[in-house]
């Protein structure tokens, strides 16, 4: 019989032989999970492109890898007992592949990758971003306890079956150095020569920051600088100047008699979503006003959206804005001109911060509403605001909104009518890819929309008295999508395309109802449109918007989607979306890339002038 020094020396190379075993193992079932990635993304078409994807796939989660390897060995450093480092071992790796797998998922419908917001907001329910039902919870909790389970299962059969088996680790890390190198090193050259084929594929990755080394290759003259600057005034450039909005004080005074203001939002409720069938009780009243057919939010999701609408400024202005909680024009000129508010939401105003940005100023602020689901939140601000409404002083002039979220949540309450058939009873987000068939999970959106239009019908029906003094506008913060383009994307948040950024628009305007602009439009136009139109505003709209009065008839040049680093402009028909490095792509109406097209670079210069027009010089 060996001593216990032997038996202990037996058992740590046991344990490491085991280490390596299991990370390999998990490395190739990393490899594996990690191909959704190319799911959505088209193939490789050329040779350089296929060789830079196989070894930076490989490198990339070869590194990472080795990060988790060296926790695991760290631990091993401290805890002698080879159960508790197995365990744990189990733990850490179980848990970084269910976060791997969940955020392929994530990756296939909106093309980002999991980050501390999305992670918040899904935590929260999904306010934003996602939706998830208890069937869904439950599937997830599944799939993660089957992960624990395969990891243990994998860990016992290799401590068992193949405990002196030795894995030569240098020779695998030399591999992925080497092949991390070259990697590496094709993408500085195709980044300075533009091969956005090459680059744009180091992005599919969680945690990737692929290198780059322009000034070096330039001094070599291997680049050619100059086209490399025009490309880089195309990304926004940091700023730590401080926020300047409106840019004049503004000049207003009180029209007689003031006009009731009622603003109604739709979370994710898309342009061709209002019509007959499933908005009977808006379409209606769009009969008695103007609707516009081309009219499109400002991002294609909710915090930007409602930031467009309300400020009348894109949502690269987002951050500056909470940080200084600047509450927007519009509502400062409402308080001073002594208007009652009331803010109905049916999902939490706290997250994005609406409570610090755009109602910072509104206090009390009812910022959460009841229920358990979108629909019943719903249902539960159409209430309040019936009872704010009957409540409020009759003499002074009032201020509603309204923001309705079942549409987003694909929410029907149990007992209401599913007109739209076959539908879901809820959303399988999981099931969502390339080849789903959208039917039944589309007629459940409609659905949704068609009780969202029932409570609308109520706040209608409760002012109707009122309509002679009362504008109201009806719309939507983003729109939704379920692979129109079948490009696999579902939902918003993931393109700019006409399915995620264009929203309906309804506007009753008593004694105005051909006197609007009725080509291109966006919710940059909504503030000022109500502050000349309505609140007696003189200023020049540049003084606090990059919108138009929907009273001035001209056409827009251009509109901006989107956010600081990520962002699209939409020239005509053409759709320019560009990432913080500059690169861009170029796509048509029905969001297919036009490879050989142009940018536009007077215009989008023009457009992007915008984006620093508001920071302090």
């Amino acid at each position: 019989m060996g001593t216990k020094s032997e038996y202990v020396q037996g058992r740590n190379k046991q344990l490491a032989n085991w280490h390596s075993q299991f990370i390999l193992v998990n490395f190739v079932i990393a490899l594996l999970i990690s191909l959704r990635y190319l799911a959505p993304q088209p193939l490789p078409d050329n040779f350089a492109a296929g060789i830079f994807l196989s070894c930076y796939f490989i490198a990339h989660l070869g590194l990472l890898t080795l990060m988790l390897l060296a926790v695991i060995r760290l631990i091993s450093s401290f805890i002698r007992r080879a159960a508790i480092i197995r365990i744990f071992s189990i733990a850490l790796i179980g848990l970084s592949l269910a976060l791997l797998l969940t955020d392929t998922f994530v990756y296939q419908q909106y093309r980002f990758h999991l980050n501390a917001m999305i992670l918040e907001l899904i935590l929260e329910g999904g306010n934003e971003i996602l939706s998830f039902s208890w069937q869904l919870w439950l599937q997830i909790s599944l799939m993660v306890i089957a992960f624990f389970l395969v990891q243990g299962v994998i860990s016992e059969c290799l401590w068992r079956r193949f405990p002196h088996m030795r894995i030569r680790l240098k020779a695998v890390v030399l591999t992925w150095c080497i092949l991390s190198l070259f990697a590496q090193g094709l993408n500085i050259w195709a980044d300075a020569t533009f091969r956005k084929d090459i680059t744009r594929q180091a992005f599919y990755l969680p945690l990737s920051y692929p290198l780059t080394a322009k000034s070096l290759i330039a001094k070599l003259g291997l680049l050619d600088l100059a086209a490399y600057k025009q490309q880089a005034l195309l990304a926004p450039t940091e700023t730590s100047s401080s926020l300047h909005y409106p840019l004049s004080a503004m000049t207003c005074s009180n029209k007689d008699p003031l006009k009731n203001i009622l603003i109604l939002v739709v979370d994710s409720w898309r342009s061709d979503m209002m019509n007959t069938e499933v908005t009977p009780a808006i379409t209606q009243l769009a009969k008695q006003g103007s609707i516009f057919t081309q009219h499109y939010s400002g991002s294609n999701n909710t915090r930007h959206g409602l930031f467009s609408l309300f400020y009348g400024l894109p949502g690269h202005y987002w951050q500056p804005v909470l940080n200084q909680q600047r509450s927007p024009v519009l509502i400062d000129i409402l308080q001073q001109q002594t208007y009652q508010i009331g803010v109905f939401s049916s999902a939490k105003l706290t997250s994005p911060e609406f409570d610090q940005t755009i109602f910072s100023a509104v206090n009390p602020l009812r910022s959460h509403s009841e229920g358990r689901t979108p629909a019943e939140r719903d249902l539960d601000i159409t209430r309040d605001f019936g009872n704010w409404y009957q409540n409020k002083n009759q003499e002074q002039p009032y201020f509603a909104f309204l923001f309705y979220d079942a549409p987003h949540g694909l929410s029907v309450p149990k007992g209401a009518s599913k007109v739209f058939q076959p539908s879901l009873d809820y959303a399988n987000y999981m099931a969502l890819d390339e080849g789903y068939d959208p039917r039944s999970l589309f007629n459940l959106y409609k659905n949704a929309i068609y009780y969202m239009d029932q409570l609308v019908a109520q706040v209608l029906k409760l002012i109707e008295n009122d309509l002679a003094n009362t504008i109201i506008i009806i719309t939507g913060d983003h729109g939704k999508e379920f692979n129109d383009s079948g490009k696999g994307y579902w939902g918003h948040n993931s393109n700019y395309s006409d399915y995620q950024t264009r929203v309906p628009l309804v506007i009753y305007w008593p004694g105005n109802k051909h006197n609007f602009f009725n080509g291109e439009t966006s919710h940059y136009d909504i503030a000022p449109t109500l502050l000349s139109g309505a609140l007696g505003c003189k200023n020049a709209t540049e003084d606090y918007s990059i919108g138009q009065s929907l009273f001035n008839k001209n056409s827009h040049s251009h509109i901006i989607f989107g956010r600081d680093g990520n962002y699209a402009i939409k020239i005509g028909e053409q759709l320019n979306e560009i990432d913080r490095f500059g690169n861009f792509a170029i796509y048509n109406n029905q969001y297919q890339e036009l490879p050989e097209a142009k940018l536009n670079i007077s215009q989008a210069l023009v457009a992007l002038e915008e984006l620093r027009r508001f920071y302090q010089k």
